[in-house]
């Protein structure tokens, strides 16, 4: 029989265990029993990786391991814009044949090559655009006014509300 603590509490709900697999020593509300030995991080960690494996490897043909060997590969970095994210990098694919490209981050897959309708001719011509901008050479330098950067500044803060 649990005994009564002074604060109330069973001496069962406060007394902690290590977890077997991240060895963070956690409270048992943690464990999904009296005998548990994964923390329920840990089991939702590991279901949310199955079904990435079972889902990528359903979409896109790549057999178990794959995706971390190219994840590996990419140095855990989108492949276009060499970032790292929080979330998973997306596997890119050519949708005209289906052949995997590799892993892109959310914005280089969702935005960048969308936009560009996965055309190398236009992405090319977008990076010509941004090492030689066409009003530098027709009106010399030009600069915008604090008033459109800050403009721009308060556009992003109120998105963030």
């Amino acid at each position: 029989m649990n005994s009564l603590t002074k604060s109330g509490t069973t001496s069962s709900e406060t007394s902690t265990r290590p977890c077997t697999r991240c060895g963070k020593k956690r409270q048992a509300k943690f464990f999904t029993g009296p005998r548990g030995r994964i923390c329920t991080d840990c089991q939702r960690k590991s279901r949310s990786d199955a079904h990435h494996r079972r889902r990528v490897g359903k979409t896109y043909g790549l057999e178990p391991g794959e995706y971390d060997i190219l994840f590996q590969a990419q140095g855990g970095r989108c492949a276009i814009c060499h970032g790292t994210r929080r979330q998973r990098l997306s596997v890119d694919h050519d949708h005209r044949d289906g052949v995997v490209r590799g892993l892109c981050c959310r914005m280089c897959n969702g935005r960048l090559l969308t936009a560009a309708r996965d055309n190398p001719e236009t992405l090319r011509r977008a990076a010509d655009y941004l090492e030689n901008p066409p009003a530098i050479s027709v009106l010399g330098r030009r600069y915008a006014s604090e008033e459109a950067n800050n403009n721009s500044r308060q556009r992003k803060k109120r998105s963030k509300r």
